[in-house]
């Protein structure tokens, strides 16, 4: 296969229309019972065979790029499943589950642009697609996001698309580099505050966006918020900054001692219990870390824990 793994496949989608090849979008809309990909989950596939994204563990993916090819070239949607009752019963899935996916050869262009429009200014959309008839609209979401990624209605299903993960990284240090690292393979957006040059070129040559300064507008819901300062005297204006945000998660590196410390000072700059709560200190699932790529790995993975917690697929 010549595809990779992306959670947010539609940038492809509209690289590969540009380059003048034909496009479709796909989508997973039921699994039963349940399947190695949550409903929702997309694929883009072009007429060349380029593909972006995963519906299985990779046990239909071939088939599904060849079942797309196929049904750009008649100009028709199409939905098809694999595994447990499919008509294709030489593709199994060995998890012995079933999956349904809707092939949309004619997504739009306008509704591609508008959905990326509104990706990077992270706002959060809904693609609304009728599979009996082929037609769709795009709206902004209208209520809580705590909604599952797609909502399934007969023959219709509400595709959300939230904003992607970001992580905020302030500190200093080879734990900055390895956070950033592993964050980025996990398809999170990374921005890295960090004043030690050599570190920032690391981390900018792995994707991430690299400054010296904090700017709190920079938090949104879906942002988490990690210091990892061995001076704790300079983690205090980025973790207040957190708690007056909507962050999804913040935490900070550092002992219990230090933390008892932390939610001390915060405390006395008349802090809500309640809030300093919302700092996870010392920060990262305990796996007994004692270097830099074990605490990246613990701190991104509590990133992920408290995000499927709060944002549901």
């Amino acid at each position: 296969m010549n595809g990779r793994f992306s959670e947010y496949v539609l940038g492809d989608l509209k690289a590969w229309r540009q380059q003048g090849k034909r496009a479709a979008l796909l989508t997973l809309y039921n699994t039963e019972p349940t399947g190695p990909r949550p409903t929702g989950s997309q694929m883009a596939i072009s007429d060349a065979g380029d593909f972006t994204g995963f519906l299985s563990g990779g046990c239909v993916e071939g088939a599904l790029v060849e079942e797309t090819k196929a049904a750009i070239a008649e100009g028709v949607n199409r939905s098809i499943r694999y595994g447990v009752n499919s008509p294709y019963f030489d593709i199994a899935l060995p998890c012995g589950s079933a999956i349904d996916v809707f092939i949309d050869v004619g997504f739009s262009d306008d509704h591609l642009d508008t959905i990326l429009a509104a990706t990077s200014t992270r706002q959060p959309m809904q693609l609304i697609i009728n599979m009996e008839n082929g037609t769709s609209n795009v709206t902004p979401l209208d209520g809580n996001d705590g909604r599952p990624q797609l909502v399934l209605d007969g023959g219709q299903f509400n595709r959300l698309y939230r904003p992607p993960i970001r992580l905020v990284i302030a500190g200093k240090g080879p734990v900055i580099v390895s956070s950033t690292e592993i964050a980025r393979a996990s398809d999170i957006e990374v921005t890295v505050i960090t004043s030690e040059d050599d570190t920032a070129a690391q981390c900018e040559s792995l994707g991430a966006t690299v400054a010296k300064s904090f700017k709190p507008d920079s938090i949104d819901e879906w942002t988490a918020v990690a210091t990892l300062f061995h001076e704790h005297e300079l983690e205090g204006p980025v973790l207040s900054a957190a708690l007056d945000s909507d962050a999804f998660y913040i935490g900070a590196l550092g002992s219990r001692v230090t933390h008892a410390e932390r939610v001390e000072r915060f405390l006395q700059a008349s802090y809500a219990d309640t809030n300093i709560a919302r700092i996870k200190g010392p920060l990262g699932i305990s796996i007994g870390s004692r270097n830099p790529p074990e605490i990246a790995i613990s701190m991104v993975a509590e990133v992920l824990q408290v995000y499927r917690q709060k944002f549901p697929v």
